[in-house]
């Protein structure tokens, strides 16, 4: 196995200068209704004189992202409604008490504030783009005079995330791997379902061996994930509750990613519920899987293959669908520099889920959340983002972040972004360039663990009865799976095994410590340490 560095920022693979360029989203009806979503079309929305058509991306359709300071404050709330009135709008009462409700530090915290109609004019429609617009042009003409200004100006869209695994069973994403906008035929072994999809195996081996403590001298490596959560009774991983469990859960965090759930008006919304991956059916009466169940403990699983000493710690902020909300992660972040600031270590930050912005620098609430890591950063914590798997150039956020330079601050810890390669060491079809993107591991046909008591209602293609062809969809504790979503954990999970050789090292300082591993990876072809020949 090996880990290849790109010296040079890629440049191949641009964009042909005709119109606006690819804009890679295709998501199922089910799945934005399902999250009261909807894509921005570039061609559909209004503009004004000289004004640059957006990109599209994913938002959810009746809500606001809305540092809470200004939520919270009354003049601020009363200003954002009055703005809002000329749509016929205004932030519901219950996004307003909700903000309340905490406490703030100095920084931006985002919170989502749902859109409802104000009663005073017919036939609205409480979109978070038209409400984002108008908040905009109110905070332009009237400049100086804004309340909390410095906060109401980074109002955003609440932008829904996508996870970066190939898809299973279930319906398509979009863009996995290359055919979804582009001009790409249906041919064996190029869409998802071929090859690169979600498909049970049988493993003959078990977990590698993990050290006890005394015998790493020294505290456990911390990865954190966040994903769709953890399963019970997988035979590779003790309950999160024994001491000293290599999989764990955070429930004090998990109640607060919960709490940040929007109302959406009243209508019923997909919501997070627990830190466990249920395995939930999308829909009961077809019974196949979710494209994303699984996924996390697709990673937890990689991640113990290459670094067992470690230890994984999961906040789950994915869906079974592959949709992430944004509030969900940064109310995952905002829990992760809390206990940072109380002494809890993180070592490893493992994202393998991103999305695309309507503007090509990412948008206030994508910033903030680079600010938010930054300050992980800063702390020493390493940061893996996966690449996405749109075969395409243009920006996919977190990644897109990776090589960004903060000039001015502090200094940080290296931040990846990770593409995927396929087992002959070429890239991997499906798998997004950009110049962020320095790294590409094995990410095509992986095998690690996933749950092990859920079955979608997919029959074999070939059955008599008592002999059948393989059901994708069938009961296994472990599948072969694809996507730049498991090429990060292969890099998070090597990184993790560097830094456990260092664990009983005294006053070893972290920022060095974390840039020593990146430069030495960088340096050698990463060959995974713990093989040896037999």
């Amino acid at each position: 196995m090996t880990i290849d560095y790109i010296p040079e920022p890629p440049t191949e693979g641009g964009t042909e200068q005709f119109g606006l360029p690819w804009q890679g989203i295709t998501l199922p009806p089910a799945v934005l209704d399902r999250h009261g979503a909807r894509i921005l079309d570039p061609w559909a929305v209004p503009l004004d004189k000289d004004e640059t058509p957006p990109d599209s991306t994913v938002y959810r359709a009746r809500v606001l992202l809305i540092p809470g300071q200004a939520l919270a404050a009354q003049e601020s709330s009363s200003w954002i409604d009055a703005n809002l009135s000329r749509l016929g709008v205004r932030i519901s009462q219950d996004s307003v008490d909700n903000a309340r409700r905490r406490d703030y530090p100095e920084q931006p915290v985002w919170m989502p504030a749902t859109l409802e109609a104000t009663g005073d004019l017919p036939d609205v429609d409480p979109d978070a783009w038209r409400a984002l617009r108008e908040l905009r042009r109110a905070c332009r003409d009237q400049a100086g005079g804004v309340p909390l200004e410095e906060f109401v100006t980074r109002a955003s869209l609440d932008h829904l995330y996508v996870g970066s695994g190939v898809d299973g069973i279930g319906a398509d994403l979009g863009g996995a791997p290359a055919t979804s906008g582009h001009g790409v035929i249906d041919e064996s072994g190029v869409l998802s379902h071929a090859g690169y999809g979600r498909m049970p195996v049988t493993l003959m081996s078990g977990p590698p061996r993990r050290r006890s403590i005394e015998e790493l001298g020294g505290d456990r490596i911390t990865v954190v994930t966040l994903d769709t959560g953890v399963v019970r009774d997988h035979p590779w991983f003790r309950p999160w509750t024994d001491d000293d469990a290599f999989l764990t859960v955070d429930p004090q965090g998990q109640a607060m990613i919960e709490a940040v759930h929007p109302t959406q008006g009243g209508r019923p919304v997909a919501r997070l519920v627990g830190f466990e991956d249920l395995g939930e059916l999308p829909n009961p009466l077809v019974g196949t899987l979710n494209t994303h169940t699984g996924h996390g403990l697709m990673i937890a699983g990689l991640i113990a293959q290459l670094a067992p000493d470690a230890r994984v710690l999961m906040y789950k902020v994915m869906h079974d669908d592959g949709i992430v909300p944004g509030e969900a992660v940064h109310a995952a972040v905002d829990r992760l520099l809390d206990r940072m600031r109380s002494g809890f270590t993180v070592d490893v930050l493992c994202l393998a889920f991103g999305g695309f912005a309507e503007t090509g620098q990412g948008t206030q609430a994508m910033q903030a959340l680079f600010e938010k890591v930054n300050e992980l950063r800063a702390r020493g914590v390493i940061v893996v983002n996966a690449a996405g798997n749109y075969s395409t150039t243009r920006p996919f956020y977190l990644a897109a972040h990776s090589d960004t330079v903060v000039p001015n601050g502090p200094p940080l810890a290296p931040m990846l972004g990770v593409a995927a390669k396929n087992p002959d060491d070429t890239i991997a079809i499906f798998s997004n360039e950009n110049p962020a993107v320095r790294w590409r591991a094995p990410g095509a046909m992986l095998v690690s663990t996933f749950p092990p008591n859920v079955q979608g209602a997919q029959s074999a293609a070939l059955t008599n009865g008592r002999r059948t062809s393989l059901d994708g969809d069938s009961t296994s504790p472990f599948r072969s799976w694809s996507g730049t979503s498991f090429a990060a954990p292969i890099v998070a999970g090597v990184i993790a095994a560097r830094l456990t050789a260092t664990v009983n090292q005294v006053n070893v300082d972290r920022m060095r410590r974390a840039h020593d591993t990146i430069q030495q990876m960088i340096s050698e072809k990463v060959i995974r340490p713990e093989i040896t020949p037999i």
